[in-house]
Parts: C-alpha cells; structure tokens; sequence
C-alpha cells in the first residue's frame, strides 16, 4: 500500500441557511441562499460557510480513503477479479445477507481490504449466528404449526363423533316412538 504525501484535509460541513434553526430542513443538505438580503449570500463573519473551489482537495488525492486507497463499490463476485491492495471495497447497500457472507468470504481469501466493515472475521460470525437463530425459530414456528393442525383434526374428528352420536340418539329416539306406537295399536 502506498503511502500518501499530503494527508487528506477533513472538509467543513456546509450546512444550509437558518438549519440551525428550523430543525425540519437541517437534514435536507445543501442549498445555495439566493436571498437579497442573506447574510450568507453576501459571506458575512459567523454566518457559514459556502463551498467554494478553495475547499476541494488536490486531483491526486480525489476519489481516495482516508487510508488512501481507491473506493470501489462491489455488488458481486465478478467485480473482485480487477481488484487489488490498492483498492477499498465497499460493499453495496443493496446487498443481502448470503451474498454479503459470499463476498466478504472471498475478500477475505484474496486479502483486499474493506472500508465499510472494520472485523471481517467478527462480522462473519455474527451473520453466521443471525441465520442459525433464524432456521431456530422458523423450525419452532413450523412445530407449532404441526401441533396446531393436529389438535385442530383430533377437535374435527371429536366433533363428528359426538354429532354422529346425537343423530344416532335421534334415531333410537324415533324407533323407540315407532315401537310405543305400534304396541299401542
């Protein structure tokens, strides 16, 4: 890894007109004033500040970490065969749990360095624990719902019985009419 000459100056953090103030648009990045009156417009002492070419870092420095490698955002496996010591990888926000544990296994095997996990080996282990504790619960999920089903048919089952029983208790109930009747003629 090369080291760098000039270290890499920390930027101000411009923050848009009155965002101290009104908390609703604080979070809402910058946007240049174009008041006729901004006192930010005109750059006034202690008002803010606004970005400017002064605050922009040398060519040979722009697009680089802190720890002065090039940032390239991975997404897939293919993406890492260009990829040396130089570079730092970002991994994608989009990615899922499988392909980010795919990827950072092979990362790990080529020896390139990550920017935005800082303990491969930790992170690693964590997923690893998330996706047992989740087949866990997804295991006792599926129980309960076998257990559910089987209590359900046994009740079904029961309660056929038990109306099969009151129809058969009709039926003696009618014969038994029949027979008084017949006796009684």
């Amino acid at each position: 890894m090369e080291k760098l000459n000039k270290p890499i100056k920390k930027k101000p953090r411009f923050i848009r007109q009155q965002a101290r103030i009104f908390k609703k648009i604080a979070n809402t990045g910058w946007r240049a004033p174009k008041g006729m009156h901004s006192k930010l417009r005109r750059k006034r002492k202690g008002k803010g500040l606004l970005p400017s070419i002064g605050y922009a870092s040398q060519r040979k420095f722009r697009g680089l970490s802190r720890e002065g490698l090039m940032q390239v955002t991975v997404s897939k496996v293919s993406q890492l065969k260009d990829l040396t010591k130089k570079h730092g990888i970002i991994l994608s926000r989009s990615l899922g749990i499988k392909k980010r544990l795919e990827l950072l296994k092979k990362i790990k095997e080529l020896g390139l360095n990550v920017l935005n996990i800082h303990k491969i080996d930790d992170y690693i282990k964590n997923i690893e624990q998330d996706r047992e504790m989740r087949k866990e619960t997804k295991k006792k999920e599926e129980e309960k719902k076998k257990k559910s089903k089987e209590q359900a048919i046994k009740k079904a089952e029961e309660k056929q019985q038990k109306e099969e029983t009151q129809e058969e208790k009709e039926n003696r109930e009618k014969e038994e009419k029949r027979k008084v009747l017949e006796k009684q003629r």
